[in-house]
């Protein structure tokens, strides 16, 4: 895990599925927001995994604070 962020190899051992496909679609019935990298491999991070189970409010790009890097 770097940064909070889950890649589609450790989602697929924490999950215990195969098959991203299986993962991706366990994702989609859950609420859980994810993004898809090279060759459709999803990954996500750790906030948006509590966002979808309550436990965190889910931070929209309109809600995060601007940063030096956003200008």
């Amino acid at each position: 895990m770097l940064n909070g962020c889950l890649k589609a190899d450790e989602l697929l051992e924490l999950t215990g599925y195969d098959r991203l496909a299986d993962l991706r679609r366990s994702f989609d019935a859950q609420g859980i927001r994810y993004h898809l990298g090279k060759g459709g491999k999803p990954w996500t991070t750790i906030d948006l995994i509590n966002a979808a189970a309550g436990l965190a409010p889910a931070n929209s790009e309109a809600e995060r604070p601007l940063g030096p890097d956003d200008v």
